[in-house]
């Protein structure tokens, strides 16, 4: 057992909460993570979070058989779904698939923000800066600071790489427990004219 895992496991003996979190984050022991009620979680042992992810809830179901490694500063939308297995439909002797599951990992690398009911499927790698858009289904590896949308999702936009750079070494991100700031940006008015 690792002392990173040995140390969760001792925090996570404690048994009040607001200490065991005051804890882990002063000491740096685990992570701040937030993770919505409601969503599903299978296999568990094979999700890796880093620090600051958000995981909304309503229907998101994280299927981890495969393994999920979530990076850090992420946020996922409600009701995602994030798919690490796969039937075998090539198979030569039965239809439409036989009994041989094929399990591939899925890598979000940080700073990723995917939106509401977003799927992800197996064998996927989202590099840093990405955004995934909402209702979008990505089925094959999404580059650096790409925006992508669609079914299948496909590069739609990028982000301004240098102003991601700059941003991601101040290490400057939101923080989850304050109110969202909303500003009201109403383009339809000026598509009337």
């Amino acid at each position: 057992m690792s002392i990173q895992r040995l140390r969760e496991k001792i925090i996570q003996m404690i048994p009040i909460r607001r200490l065991r979190r005051k804890l882990a984050y002063k000491f740096g022991w685990f992570p701040n993570n937030y993770v919505q009620p409601g969503v599903s979680i299978l296999s568990i042992r094979n999700l890796k979070l880093g620090g600051n992810v958000y995981i909304g809830a309503n229907g998101t179901c994280l299927c981890c058989e495969g393994g999920i490694t979530i990076g850090e500063n992420c946020a996922i939308g409600q009701g995602c779904f994030f798919l690490t297995s796969n039937h075998n439909y090539k198979s030569k002797t039965h239809v439409p698939f036989d009994n041989v599951g094929i399990k591939q990992r899925i890598e979000i690398g940080k700073n990723v923000w995917i939106g509401v009911r977003s799927m992800i499927c197996p064998g996927v790698k989202i590099e840093d800066g990405a955004i995934v858009a909402m209702g979008s289904v990505v089925t094959k590896s999404v580059p650096k600071c790409a925006i992508v949308g669609g079914n299948p999702a496909k590069i739609i936009g990028w982000r301004d790489i240098e102003l991601y750079e700059k941003n991601a070494k101040l290490n400057n991100h939101p923080d989850i427990n304050k109110p969202i700031e909303w500003v009201t940006n109403d383009k339809f008015k000026d598509y009337l004219k």
